[in-house]
């Protein structure tokens, strides 16, 4: 029964046709008479992606870099939510902002590995820095927004990166559909969440300025209230 199931698939591949490098696996284990299929070649990946550059590397890196993102945010929701700092806005939005890099993240690796690339959570961009920076999650209400801000600034460049390697006017490099999907996932909606942040962070600057220093607290309690109210 496999002898006949093998033959089967020799009969089937003799009618492609040559130029196809699935095709000459096919043949190749087809005619050394092979007890096994390997057919390394009969995958996903098409164009040149994975094979030249750096765009599948860079791809890897970037789903890690969102799943790192994601949990500085919940680490910095989590603490805007206890007892003591007590800001149900601030918390709202860290909370937003985690949970859209953690589905970025899921995305990315299904992408990824709908091209046919296996993930690696270890890989790292060319593009980070080679020190450890630590996250710190005790920052006051208008230097996280700031944070923030840099870091979805952080995330956007990274994109144009990835998109600028895909789109080299090279035929070693270039992948028009890693560049749409950069363009349609990404792009846009990080201009729309870069705007927001940098909204919010010039109005509580407003905030605390109209209130003269005199009483803070207020200042922030109120901010507090209208972002649970805008995220």
């Amino acid at each position: 029964m496999k002898m006949f199931a093998f033959l089967l698939v020799c009969m089937l591949a003799s009618g492609a046709f040559a130029a196809d490098t699935c095709y000459q696996d096919v043949s190749m284990d087809c005619g050394q008479a092979s007890n096994s299929l390997a057919l390394p070649r009969c995958n996903a990946v098409f164009g040149n992606y994975g094979r030249h550059g750096n765009v599948a590397t860079e791809m890897q890196a970037y789903a890690n870099l969102h799943l790192e993102r994601s949990y500085e945010y919940l680490l910095s929701a989590s603490y805007y939510n206890n007892y003591q700092t007590n800001r149900a806005g601030f918390s709202k939005l860290f909370r937003k902002l985690s949970d859209e890099a953690w589905e970025k993240s899921i995305e990315l690796i299904k992408h990824i590995t709908k091209r046919g690339d296996t993930m690696d959570f270890a890989r790292r961009s060319t593009q980070e820095e080679k020190t450890d920076k630590n996250y710190t999650v005790e920052l006051h209400e208008l230097e996280s927004l700031a944070k923030a801000l840099d870091t979805q600034k952080e995330l956007a460049e990274r994109a144009f990166y990835i998109h600028r390697e895909a789109t080299r006017n090279s035929p070693h490099t270039h992948d028009p559909e890693i560049a749409q999907y950069l363009e349609e996932e990404f792009v846009e909606k990080q201009a729309d969440t870069i705007r927001n942040l940098a909204g919010h962070t010039a109005d509580l600057k407003k905030f605390i300025l109209a209130n003269n220093g005199q009483d803070l607290s207020l200042a922030l309690y109120l901010f507090d209230e209208y972002l649970q109210k805008v995220v």
